[in-house]
């Protein structure tokens, strides 16, 4: 009876030990596991526009179909001229729309309406910035431009997102967890493994910081911010 009840004892003193062992391990992860800090890395960096594109619109009214035509026609030309003059290739313009309509309704007004629509798009964003603030001379010859500021600016874009994009989540991240080992020093502890992890999208900002599309500006700036958890030991 001895020889038996000694192992059996002994056994279940092990066990004991085991599951004392086993518990005070998971109550210490479970009572230390919500010790984390929520921290934020910004990265920036300054880019250009790799791609550019404008376009050129300009209406005529007449007292005839065959004026407004052929002013409509000789229109698109003169713009068609100028932009290769000033340097683009033919394969970076095109004639987007050229019509002409009757005035039906509105009494007072020339019977007919003609309108010309002419896209340029081009890698060369360096020139477009240029001669975009050339179109006086488009006026000087007769080319009558319609729009607003808006819809008559050039457009830039960045193209190259794919490209920095690694760099830039690189910085954001090392910032994101700088902020974590400044928390954790502060407080006597230290970083443990992350938690939670949040990229974040990469933003595009016009160079001058101005609160505006930055479709409309050639530098930019490209921007991203990463949210990050750290566990805390």
């Amino acid at each position: 009876m001895s020889r038996n009840f000694i192992p059996a004892a002994l056994i279940l003193g092990i066990a004991v030990i085991i599951a004392s062992w086993i518990f005070g391990t998971k109550f210490y992860e479970s009572r230390f596991s919500d010790r984390y800090v929520s921290v934020k890395g910004l990265s920036e960096m300054e880019v250009k526009a790799t791609l550019a594109s404008w376009t050129l619109e300009s209406r005529i009214d007449g007292p005839s179909f065959e004026n407004v035509k052929q002013e409509v026609n000789s229109q698109a030309n003169i713009i068609l001229n100028w932009l290769q003059g000033k340097g683009f290739t033919k394969t970076e313009i095109k004639i987007e729309d050229v019509s002409v309509s009757r005035n039906y309704y509105q009494q007072g007004q020339p019977p007919f309406n003609g309108s010309v629509r002419v896209s340029l798009q081009t890698k060369n964003v360096d020139l477009l910035e240029e001669i975009s603030g050339l179109t006086t001379e488009l006026l000087d010859q007769g080319v009558f431009l319609s729009g607003d500021r808006w819809s008559n600016r050039p457009r830039y874009y960045f193209t190259g997102v794919n490209d920095i994009k690694p760099e830039l989540l690189r910085k954001a991240t090392q910032a994101a967890l700088e902020s974590a080992e400044q928390f954790a020093d502060n407080s006597g502890a230290e970083v443990g493994d992350i938690k939670y992890a949040n990229q974040g999208i990469i933003v595009l900002l016009p160079g001058n910081r101005i609160e505006e599309s930055h479709e409309f500006y050639k530098d930019k700036i490209a921007r991203v911010v990463a949210s990050l958890d750290y566990y805390i030991e």
